[in-house]
């Protein structure tokens, strides 16, 4: 994605070919005022896919948080030292699985 810089004044003189540019070409620009950025306008396939991004990240992190809180009375008395062994196990276990399906 190419990104370009533009002055607020500009972009009302040049609007309809920065639109096509952000349309066709995918280029992105920054909005300035006063030499300071202030917005960006971008492809509207890309905005919409941020925002697919943003809820999806959002859903992963409430199913963290949910899983988290489901498994703090199962994990109570754990020494830090018991901890860090159990995530390297699984590490490994992650590794060998990966090996294994690359063969």
């Amino acid at each position: 994605m190419m990104e370009q810089r533009i002055g607020a004044t500009n972009l009302r003189q040049q609007l309809a070919d920065v639109l096509q540019a952000v349309q066709e070409q995918g280029v992105s620009y920054v909005i300035e005022t006063f030499g300071r950025p202030q917005a960006i306008l971008i492809n509207l396939d890309e905005y919409r896919q941020y925002q697919r991004f943003c809820q999806e990240r959002e859903t992963f992190f409430d199913w963290l948080e949910q899983t988290a809180e489901r498994h703090a009375e199962r994990n109570v008395g754990l020494s830090d030292k018991h901890v860090l062994a159990i995530i390297e196990r699984a590490r490994e276990r992650a590794c060998e699985d990966v090996v294994s399906t690359a063969d």
